[in-house]
């Protein structure tokens, strides 16, 4: 899915199983909106340095910092990334995400040697901001490769209280 190459720069993007995402909505804002809400100066210049930073005249503007304030008042916002062409910002939300992740360079031992949840916990951060993490395991496929498995959802507040436990 598109959105895993321009979300995980630190992963390998071949790597990438699956990202589905349950999409309840998706916010869009252009360069000139995010910049004049996060720099104190006039940018008349504005350019994408990656799918998730833009240089606003020489200040570099994360998009999730962005998008985080904007979205302050939905549970269910899960990421930020760039959309080069279209010149604008999308927030991202939805209701459940599954991500599914296969081990097969070296630099993914960080991710694929740890714990699960750690992981998980990781990824949860890039991608699904305000979900609670459901499920996490590493499996192997058929040809003994590790994949790291992650699954999340929204829970109702109760299971939330009975995750906690």
């Amino acid at each position: 899915m598109i959105i895993a190459f321009l979300l995980i720069p630190f992963l390998s993007f071949s790597s990438v199983i699956q990202d589905d995402v349950s999409t309840t909505e998706k916010n869009l804002f252009s360069f000139k909106i995010v910049c004049q809400k996060m720099v104190t100066h006039e940018s008349p210049l504005i350019e994408a340095v990656s799918g998730t930073e833009l240089d606003c005249m020489g200040k570099k503007v994360d998009v999730s910092i962005f998008c985080d304030k904007e979205m302050a008042a939905d549970p269910y916002y899960l990421r930020a990334y760039i959309d080069k062409e279209a010149k604008e910002v999308i927030c991202h939300s939805g209701k459940k995400v599954i991500f599914k992740y296969q081990c097969v360079k070296i630099s993914d031992r960080k991710w694929c040697d740890s714990t699960p949840k750690v992981a998980c916990a990781f990824i949860k951060e890039k991608l699904a901001k305000r979900l609670d993490i459901v499920h996490t395991s590493i499996t192997k496929n058929p040809k003994g490769i590790k994949e790291l498995n992650c699954y999340f959802e929204s829970l109702p507040l109760n299971e939330k209280a009975k995750a906690s436990l």
